[in-house]
C-alpha cells in the first residue's frame, strides 16, 4: 500500500518567515516552530544546508507549514527554486512526532563544499553569526508581508496560536497585539510591524521573542486567562530571562513617538532601574520624542508587563510606538530610525 504523500514542509533557512525567499510561501499556513534532530551548515553561497540525521545530537531549527490545496503543483515549484534538478538540493521526507513532511538537504556536490567548519551550532539560521550582513528593514518587511495573513486567521486547534522564538541572550521581547484581538467583546485590530519588529530583535542580537500568530480570543494585555500567557509564563518559568520588552503600537493622536510604561511608580522595573534611562538615552541620541511613563504606565488592568513584573519577579517595560514610525509604506525612513532606535536600546539591555 503506498503511503499518502505529505501536505506539509519544513524549512530552515530563506524560506523561512521574513528570509529573502519567504514570499513563496505566502500560500501556505505556518503551523508551528520545530526542530528536527541533525546538522545546519553555512554554504559560501549565502544560504544554509541541512543534513538531517535522528541520531544527531544536534538541531535544526525552523518552521512547518501546511502545504496549499494545490500541494503538488507548489511543491514542483519549490523543487524548481531549490535547484532539484540541477542537483543542488534534493527533497525527501522525514516522519516525525506521527505526522511526515519534506525537506530539503544538499545534493552531494554541496555537501562537498561545506565542512565541520561551516556548522552553525545553535541550528538556527535566524541569528547573529549566520545573517550579520541581512539588512534589518528588508527583513522586517518580508515577515510582515507574510504575518498579514494571520492577522484574522482564527484558531484552528492544531496550528500554535503564539510563536516563540527561542533566543541566546535574556531579554525577551513580546508582541501580543500582532494580531486582532477581543477586548470586553469588541474585536481590536492588530497592532502593525510589533511581531516583525521582535523577529528583528531576534534576528540581529539573539533575543527570545514571543509574538500571537492567530486571531486571539481575549487581549493578552488586559486578561490573565489566556492562551499568550500560558505559554509566556512557561518562557519565564523555564528559562533565565532579565528583563521582558512589550511592544505595542499606539495612534498617532499625541505628539510624542514612544511611551515607556513601568508601573505607577516604577515597580516594574525591579531590579533593573536603570532601563528606563536607557530608554530616554538612546531615543534621544536618534532623535525620537518620548511621552511620559505616567501616560501608559501598564498598569491599570492585567497587562504583560505586570505579569512578568509580578508573577515571576523578572523586570519588564511595555513600549508603545506610535503609528508614525511604525509604517514603512507610508515613512520608511521613520521605520528605519526605529529599528536603529529599538536595536540600541535593547544591545544596551543585555
Amino acid at each position: 500500500m503506498t503511503e499518502p504523500k505529505p501536505e506539509k514542509l519544513f524549512v530552515y533557512g530563506t524560506l523561512r518567515k521574513g528570509g529573502t525567499r519567504s514570499r513563496h510561501l505566502e500560500g501556505c499556513k505556518l503551523l508551528r516552530m520545530m526542530k528536527v534532530p541533525g546538522t545546519l551548515y553555512r554554504t559560501p553561497f549565502g544560504y544554509p544546508a541541512a543534513v538531517f540525521d535522528e541520531t544527531s545530537s544536534l538541531a535544526v531549527q525552523g518552521e512547518l507549514y501546511e502545504l496549499p490545496p494545490d500541494s503538488e503543483v507548489f511543491i514542483g515549484n519549490v523543487d524548481r527554486l531549490e535547484g532539484v534538478d540541477e542537483k543542488l538540493f534534493l527533497r525527501s521526507v522525514i516522519r516525525r512526532e506521527e505526522e511526515s513532511f519534506y525537506v530539503y538537504e544538499p545534493c552531494p556536490e554541496l555537501r562537498s563544499q561545506i565542512s565541520d567548519a561551516d556548522i552553525i551550532k545553535s541550528g538556527n539560521w535566524f541569528s547573529r553569526s549566520a545573517l550579520c550582513g541581512e539588512d534589518p528593514f528588508s527583513f522586517a518587511v518580508s515577515f510582515e508581508n507574510i504575518q498579514k495573513r494571520y492577522y484574522r486567521m482564527r484558531p484552528d486547534g492544531y496550528s500554535e496560536e503564539n510563536i516563540f522564538l527561542e533566543g541566546t541572550v535574556p531579554v525577551l521581547v513580546t508582541c501580543p497585539h500582532s494580531t486582532a484581538h477581543t477586548r470586553m467583546g469588541k474585536l481590536k485590530r492588530h497592532e502593525f510591524y510589533t511581531a516583525a519588529l521582535g523577529a528583528v530583535a531576534h534576528l540581529v542580537l539573539g533575543c527570545h521573542c514571543l509574538y500571537a500568530n492567530r486571531e486571539q480570543e481575549t487581549d493578552p494585555n488586559y486578561y490573565d486567562d489566556c492562551d499568550f500567557k500560558i505559554v509566556l509564563g512557561e518562557i519565564l518559568s523555564k528559562r533565565k530571562i532579565d528583563l521582558v520588552v512589550d511592544i505595542h503600537g499606539t495612534g498617532n493622536e499625541r505628539p510624542e513617538d514612544l511611551f515607556p510604561g513601568v508601573g505607577v511608580e516604577r515597580e516594574f522595573l525591579l531590579s533593573a532601574p536603570d532601563v528606563l534611562d536607557k530608554f530616554y538615552l538612546v531615543a534621544e541620541q536618534h532623535g525620537i520624542v518620548t511621552g511620559s511613563a505616567d501616560i501608559f504606565p501598564a498598569a491599570r488592568q492585567m497587562t504583560v508587563a505586570k505579569f512578568a513584573a509580578n508573577r515571576f519577579s523578572v523586570p519588564a517595560i511595555q513600549v508603545e510606538i506610535s503609528d508614525r514610525l511604525r509604517m514603512p509604506w507610508r515613512r520608511e525612513d521613520e521605520f528605519r530610525r526605529l529599528i536603529g532606535f529599538f536595536l540600541g536600546f535593547l544591545e544596551k539591555t543585555i
